[in-house]
């Protein structure tokens, strides 16, 4: 019987490529470690930083001068302002006030007239 040829082993250049994108991989974390650590060593100016900026945005939304005095000419602008007298009301504001109340009164005498007669002469 004829002997069977081993199969031929096509693995190198397979290997290869493996190898190289192994490589490249390290290459690319090895930088990404590198920018990490620059990142963590700027971290503490960063935050000190952020921290500043609240700060002068706190003092400057409640850092506002006093004014202890108002305009030399304060008291002369309330006078003004305060009129003598109340506007006048309507006339038909002033008509339905006593309406109202004589309603009100005519009621009240309607219904003392029948709690009187339930109790007394029922």
């Amino acid at each position: 019987m004829p002997r069977k040829t081993a199969p031929k082993f096509k693995g190198h250049p397979s290997i290869q490529k493996q190898q190289q994108e192994l490589d490249a991989k390290a290459a690319q974390i090895r930088a990404e470690l590198s920018q990490t650590k620059q990142f963590l060593s700027k971290a503490p100016e960063l935050k000190e930083q952020v921290q500043r900026k609240q700060q002068q945005a706190i003092l400057a939304r409640f850092n506002r001068p006093a004014r202890l005095e108002g305009p030399a000419d304060f008291q002369l602008e309330y006078v003004a302002s305060r009129t003598s007298a109340p506007p006048r009301k309507l006339r038909r504001e002033r008509i339905r006030i006593p309406w109202f109340t004589l309603l009100l009164l005519a009621g009240f005498a309607v219904a003392a007239y029948c709690a009187w007669t339930a109790l007394w002469k029922g």
